[in-house]
């Protein structure tokens, strides 16, 4: 076991027989988003695929997922000009850049666990997973553009159009009305529901089956399902073609080709 929650203050991960568990752990502000977290949660995905981490669990401590940016303790910026403004708000903003990038392109299949509500930004994290659960109890909350005068980011507006439509995320996004568990997983956001106590269980459960699982099909799905609501079918058959000459006869082909003949579980192997 690889326990490096020391390391960070805002995050706490814990590599365990190829799974990593990351937690946002900043309960007492339902795990706000902070310089800390943004900087963080990259570092943590980097340092779980270097502990050899198979699958990555995201879920958050305490009785809440992710409130979104933190604004009670961070300060204003001290008044500029309009254009020095904008500059430094575009440099601020690569750290939400780098925290996207970095679940989107794990190198690990990504679970996210929604144990509490996801308010903001919290919902761009949510919905990053490949496989997302979700609480009973939980809820999506989208305050950007009715409380704060901002238009949702990180990745929010990306992922729920793709999941839920437009009809349904423009009125998420501009009324900031709470979705529940239940509206969430009718919508597609998520894939499965759980009863609070069981979530844990059931996630680290389904991490287990994929960390058990063939790492590059995994990730090369992900490649595809992401791809295709943008590409014709022409190109989407040409990226899954360049995706598909790399595996067969892999390793891992080889193997699953031969339990299947041999009708027994398939053993891939953990490197």
């Amino acid at each position: 076991m690889t326990d490096t929650a020391p390391r960070y203050e805002a995050v706490t991960l814990t590599v365990t027989d190829g799974i990593a568990q990351l937690t946002l752990n900043r309960p007492s502000t339902l795990n706000a988003l902070n310089d800390a977290m943004f900087r963080e949660i990259p570092m943590a995905i980097t340092e779980a695929s270097q502990a050899g981490a198979r699958a990555l669990l995201i879920t958050g401590a305490g009785k809440g997922f992710c409130s979104g940016a933190d604004l009670v303790g961070r300060p204003f910026a001290a008044p500029t000009t309009e254009a020095q403004r904008e500059l430094n708000n575009r440099i601020g903003f690569e750290r939400v850049i780098s925290l996207v990038r970095g679940i989107n392109e794990a190198p690990m299949p990504v679970v996210c666990a929604i144990n509490g509500v996801a308010a903001g930004g919290g919902v761009g994290i949510a919905l990053a997973g490949d496989v997302i659960l979700m609480a009973r109890s939980a809820r999506f909350v989208l305050t950007f553009v009715p409380k704060l005068g901002l238009v949702p980011d990180v990745g929010a507006t990306w992922y729920l159009t793709r999941l839920a439509g437009r009809a349904r995320t423009m009125a998420a996004s501009l009324l900031g009305d709470a979705i529940s568990a239940e509206e969430a997983e009718r919508w597609g956001l998520v894939a499965r529901l759980y009863d609070d106590a069981s979530l844990q269980a059931e996630a680290m459960a389904i991490c287990r089956r994929l960390a058990d699982g063939p790492q590059r099909a995994v990730v090369g799905t992900r490649q595809l399902v992401d791809a295709a609501p943008q590409m014709p079918i022409g190109s989407h058959i040409l990226l899954e073609r360049d995706i598909q000459v790399k595996l067969v006869g892999s390793p891992e082909h080889v193997e699953g080709t031969l339990a299947f003949r041999e009708k027994r579980p398939a053993r891939f192997a953990k490197s």
